[in-house]
């Protein structure tokens, strides 16, 4: 028996399992041992629905990322203009 390890999202009731192991498909049986952190809240949970959520509109969007660390972090512009 040969044992991997690996982390994945499970949608559904379905495992993802990474490209690099796609090989156990072919398997006609395989055993899962599950290891989860059960510490994780409602919120927690909720947070990561939203940004899995984000990232699957960001990825189907052709809108380009016009905001950048410096542009978000300079507010020299901003005491400029007297608003600080």
């Amino acid at each position: 028996m040969k044992a991997i390890e690996f982390e994945a999202p499970i949608e559904n009731g379905i495992v993802h399992i990474p490209k690099e192991y796609q090989e156990l498909q072919q398997s006609p049986k395989v055993k899962f041992i599950v290891i989860y952190n059960n510490n994780i809240t409602k919120r927690d949970a909720d947070t990561q629905a939203q940004l899995e959520e984000f990232r699957r509109l960001r990825a189907k969007s052709n809108n380009k990322v016009t905001a950048t660390m410096d542009i978000v972090t300079n507010i020299d512009e901003l005491i400029d203009d007297d608003l600080f």
